[in-house]
């Protein structure tokens, strides 16, 4: 009778072993790699403009190259519907500190914007630049000149206002713009300056005090190069 030879049987049960065991911790990590190359992505946004233009095609942008006479279609971005200011108090309008600008502490809306660089934020940031990029101005949408653009700032309490500043971006100035005062309930649009064929860069308006809630340039037709899109720098308010 031939009795199996064990020496050559262990190291092959042996080998099968090894064999399994590196399997297992060679596939254990490649999965575990595969979950966090999927749980760790995430999508980083900038509202930075980028140092030259984007590549896209139907995205023009004239904060990158400055805008030509005739803009072609560019993205739209619309600006949120504009909503009434609900009065806070019933209160009568606090004395105003010396030189105090009410636009600085209100919130800007506008009708439209034409990129998403263009805010109307820019409007009442406190700096009176009158450059024409998007640093400095807000812009509307390129649209027919029979759809008038709009720019606001409002607040909650009532303030007396009887000196608006409008400062237009330089070579580009609003020609044709109305400027408006919210009423004390905050529902209605009242016109206090109206102003026609504009060259100047930056507009001062003194009319009659009146307690307000928000003052507002409503533009009729852009500049005389562009009249179909609304610019506007900053807007000041003040009691006198």
């Amino acid at each position: 009778m031939r009795f199996f030879n064990r020496r050559h049987a262990l190291p092959a049960a042996l080998a099968l072993a090894s064999a399994g065991i590196f399997t297992a911790v060679v596939l254990v990590p490649a999965a575990a790699a595969g979950q966090a190359a999927t749980t760790g992505s995430s999508t980083t946004v900038t509202t930075t403009p980028p140092s030259s233009p984007p590549s896209t095609t139907g995205t023009w942008d004239p904060c990158y190259q400055g805008p030509p006479s005739s803009p072609p279609s560019g993205t739209t971005y619309l600006a949120p519907a504009e909503t009434s200011t609900q009065p806070s108090s019933t209160m009568p309008p606090r004395p105003p500190y010396p030189g105090e600008n009410f636009a600085l502490s209100g919130v800007a809306r506008s009708s439209s914007n034409y990129t998403q660089y263009y805010t109307p934020a820019k409007v009442n940031d406190g700096n009176t630049g009158t450059a024409s990029n998007c640093q400095y101005a807000w812009m509307s949408a390129n649209r027919s000149m029979d759809n008038p653009e709009w720019v606001a700032v409002t607040w909650n309490d009532l303030r007396s206002v009887s000196h608006v500043a409008v400062y237009n971006s330089l070579g580009l100035e609003t020609r044709d713009f109305d400027i408006q005062l919210l009423s004390e309930n905050g529902r209605s649009w009242d016109t206090v300056a109206t102003y026609n064929n504009n060259t100047n860069t930056v507009v001062k308006s003194w009319f009659g005090a009146r307690n307000t809630r928000g003052v507002r340039v409503l533009v009729k037709v852009g500049s005389t190069n562009v009249p179909s899109i609304a610019r506007v720098n900053e807007i000041q308010a003040f009691a006198y």
